[in-house]
């Protein structure tokens, strides 16, 4: 009974040491110590299974000079095969061997399938195999007990007591070892959570200090550069790099590097590496259906590896929108042709394992990290030579020292270590588009969206410091308004989207005028404006303007058809013209509508009398809003004669405008102020129904009714209620249709052409008259014009004029004449002012004139006169 007591307080005293420890390795020493010292044996060690097979001796203790010492030697997987591994979990049993007798005892401790304790029984006895008689001669061992450390249900390892002699074993002795060997299980167990809890705390340390990183208030290139050597230090990498794709915004893609690195520095561009950057960026589904067509349907082993180890972490991680990191071993990429490229970037580098992290959610991909780890030799010391020959002869030496080195082994990654990796690239992700979206919110408040041109608020910041270094150099600076023409009879006749084309291909070819200093802004609408710095004298900036308008002369390019177009080039200089951002800006835009002024498709440099005639402008469109109200505008008539009777036909008639204090203002300067403003189509109706009133004036008078033509705007055309709105004024003067004409420009008919044809055909059916005004100026298709319901062609008074001189002229005006008798339709030529131009029209069989050689334009109350001489000489013929 003492002895039980004194035993059962030793294995109480064995227990508490076991559980004062924390690392497995000193409880695994520990409990050998104990054990070897409680039973006086020669010699117990702890064998740990690895996953291939073998064996390693983790833990000894011998009585001197009694056994060799096998610490930390490595034994084969055949020394103990599968089956015999097998038997030791499926019925935990544990076995005593004496080699005297030749006899071994396997005893079942408990039933492995219920866990249920079963008492101690024999279950057999037998006699031990020679071969392991002469395994354990060898070893000087003439008994033993080997007991099975489970953990999980798995055979973690054995532990062996071994004696130089025969020794029998008390029940209860061997009792206390399995109470001591379930109590390793258990040390097994924590050990395993522990270390899991300290890995687990150095990943949330890791993580830590990458997100602390990503936040701090240092550069962004530092923050990168330290996320990425932080990330290669927690996943004991031999190197990195981390790739940025560019940004939307313009921004170029950026690389850090840090600690080996392979030979070629733009890796990121070889078309291999490429391959495996978009292997790891498919979705799991895709890399299943191998769906990318430009990956090889082969992967490595370690990628598949790396998925298998990965979903052990995440289970349902085959839903989750983030990429699997995806590892490759350099030896493995060697041996397939279709990657060997790629490997020889490595073989003199060390590198030998690489960790690929996209930097992606969903299908948005940001960039790439990449982890490097060197190879490592090991030497790994075997009891005995790994030969089949000579272990069967079982020689004492097949147990002495056997030293194997294996040299530029290839470090793998564990799936704790890709969770980590995954988890840092996570959070680089966020800080990489929490970034992107700030510059692109940045962006976009000072960018144009559809040139990606800076806009007015950045180009005034542009502006204002380059003001301040041409002042500190004393230089000369120019800025320059630049105004596309007819901009807005594209963009109206074929559309935004053609017109926004149009545009984007403007600002390209602006770029390529200007040089690499120079700045470009959209200023707004068809507008840019230029800032040319260093300029040396004023010759520089003509020099660009005039480069600038020869480039956009050349035809542009959309979908649809070939465009061309001009532009209008203001520009100001400082310090000449102003010192300011406002004053330089205001005066290049007065230049700018000087070149308007001056035909377009030219530039001017600024003058003062430019800023005085801009002032004149602006007040003069405020005038001209007040200008209706307040009965300014007013109708003339001009005469329409037959060229064959003399009698006047009808009347065209023409907006005129008093000023109060400007007196007449030409309608060259009012009415395109008016279409630029909005008014015109207010003016038009405004000039409809005074004509139609006048009409009916005049046949109250007794006169007889005489056609007026009326001029329709590009704009008021295009109004989708201009048909009803003249229907509605008919009705309310009581004027009869076939003595109203509108004349439509050659150039605003082209516009839609089946529009044109739809909107003249409802006035004609109306009754109403249909005249295209200034004909041969606006490049029309005859093909076009063939199907517009017309009756009067308007010869343009630039042909006239220039008939007697100009042979081109005449040609074009018997052309005209030629062509509207083929289409039976009148012909009327503008701008007669001399006999020699009346008798030529009279000689090409042109049916009627307008002009200054029969009258100029008249007041309602003036063209009485004619009305009633024509009466007259209709009532004589």
């Amino acid at each position: 009974m003492k002895k039980i007591s004194y035993r059962e307080h030793l294995l109480h005293q064995i227990t508490n040491r076991i559980r004062q420890s924390l690392e497995l390795s000193e409880i695994l020493n520990t409990a050998v110590e104990e054990i070897q010292a409680f039973l006086g044996v020669d010699r117990v060690k702890v064998y740990r299974f690895d996953a291939d097979g073998c064996g390693e001796v983790i833990a000894e203790s011998i009585a001197t000079g009694n056994l060799p010492s096998l610490l930390n030697l490595r034994f084969p997987a055949a020394d103990i095969p599968p089956q015999a591994r097998e038997m030791f979990v499926k019925v935990r049993q544990r076995v005593i061997v004496d080699v005297a007798t030749q006899r071994k005892t396997l005893q079942q401790l408990d039933a492995f399938d219920t866990g249920e304790n079963l008492p101690v029984q024999d279950i057999r006895h037998a006699i031990v195999d020679p071969c392991h008689v002469r395994y354990l001669t060898t070893m000087g061992v003439m008994s033993s007990v080997v007991m099975p450390i489970l953990h999980q249900r798995h055979l973690w390892g054995l532990l062996a007591i071994h004696h130089a002699t025969s020794r029998l074993y008390t029940e209860r002795e061997l009792e206390i070892i399995q109470l001591l060997v379930d109590q390793l299980s258990i040390a097994i167990a924590q050990s395993n959570l522990l270390n899991q809890a300290r890995q687990q705390a150095e990943f949330e340390a890791a993580i830590n200090r990458v997100s602390h990183l990503l936040h701090c208030p240092m550069k962004l290139a530092d923050i990168r550069q330290g996320v990425l050597e932080s990330a290669v230090e927690a996943l004991n990498g031999s190197g990195g790099r981390l790739y940025i794709m560019a940004e939307p915004t313009g921004e170029p893609a950026q690389l850090y590097t840090t600690g080996n690195q392979p030979r070629s520095p733009q890796i990121e561009s070889h078309p291999v590496w490429q391959m495996l950057m978009c292997q790891c960026s498919l979705d799991s589904a895709d890399r299943n259906c191998g769906n990318s067509p430009a990956v090889p349907n082969w992967q490595p082993y370690s990628r598949h590896l790396s998925e298998r180890l990965f979903h052990e972490v995440y289970p349902g991680s085959r839903s989750q929108s983030c990429s699997i990191p995806g590892a490759y071993l350099i030896s493995e990429l060697r041996q397939t042709p279709a990657y060997a490229t790629l490997s020889q970037e490595f073989e003199q580098t060390g590198i030998r394992s690489i960790l690929l992290i996209p930097l992606q959610f969903h299908q948005q991909h940001v960039g790439y990290l990449s982890i490097f780890r060197d190879g490592y030799d090991i030497e790994i010391h075997w009891a005995g030579r790994q030969d089949k020959d000579t272990r069967n002869r079982m020689p004492r030496s097949s147990f002495e020292l056997w030293r194997e080195l294996k040299v530029d082994q290839a470090p793998e990654w564990t799936a704790e270590e890709m969770k980590l990796a995954q988890s840092i690239g996570l959070h680089l992700y966020m800080a990489i588009v929490q970034k992107r979206v700030e510059a692109m919110i940045r962006y976009q408040a000072s960018h144009d969206g559809l040139t990606r041109l800076p806009n007015r608020l950045l180009f005034n910041e542009q502006l204002s410091l380059a003001l301040v270094q041409a002042q500190q150099q004393d230089e000369m600076l120019g800025v320059a308004f630049l105004d596309l023409d007819r901009f807005k009879t594209i963009n109206d006749s074929l559309g935004h989207a053609v017109g926004d084309q149009l545009l984007q291909q403007v600002a390209s070819a602006l770029r390529e005028c200007l040089r690499d200093y120079d700045a470009i802004a959209r200023w707004g609408g068809d507008e840019f404006t230029l800032l040319l710095p260093h300029l040396t004298s004023a010759e520089d900036i003509t020099q660009l303007a005039q480069q600038i308008l020869e480039r956009l002369s050349l035809p542009f390019h959309t979908e649809q058809q070939e465009l061309y177009v001009t532009a209008s080039l203001g520009i100001a200089l400082y310090p000449y013209d102003g010192e300011d951002v406002e004053t330089l800006l205001k005066n290049a835009d007065a230049a700018m509508y000087q070149a308007k002024q001056l035909g377009k498709n030219n530039y001017q440099l600024y003058t003062e009398e430019m800023n005085t005639k801009a002032v004149q402008l602006l007040s003069l469109e405020a005038d001209l809003r007040r200008a209706l109200s307040n009965q300014e505008l007013t109708l003339h008539y001009q005469p329409q004669v037959n060229l064959q009777t003399g009698q006047m036909v009808g009347v065209e008639a023409l907006l005129r405008w008093y000023h109060p204090k400007l007196g007449f203002v030409s309608p060259a300067e009012f009415i395109p102020l008016a279409e630029e403003m909005g008014l015109i189509c207010t003016i038009g109706n405004w000039v409809l129904q005074t004509a139609c009133e006048q009409h009916q004036a005049w046949c109250s008078m007794g006169l007889p009714p005489i056609r007026i033509a009326i001029n329709l705007s590009a704009q008021q055309f295009q109004q989708p209620d201009l048909v009803n709105t003249i229907i509605q004024i008919l009705n309310t003067t009581g004027v009869d249709p076939q003595y109203l004409e509108f004349e439509l420009t050659e150039s605003a008919a082209m516009r839609d052409v089946n529009f044109t044809i739809a909107v003249l055909k409802q006035l004609q059916s109306l009754g109403i008259t249909i005249a295209i005004d200034d004909f041969g100026t606006g490049y029309s298709s005859l093909n076009a014009i063939k199907h517009f319901p017309l009756h009067i062609l308007k010869i343009d008074r630039s042909f006239v004029q220039d008939a007697m001189q100009n042979q081109s002229d005449a040609a074009i005006a018997k052309t005209v004449v030629a062509l509207g008798k083929g289409l039976g339709l009148n012909i009327l030529a503008e701008g007669v002012e001399t006999q020699e131009q009346l008798n030529f029209l009279r000689s090409i069989q042109c049916d009627s004139a307008q002009g200054y050689f029969f009258s100029k334009p008249l007041p309602a109350t003036e063209i009485i006169t004619f009305l009633r001489k024509s009466q007259k000489q209709s009532t004589r013929s």
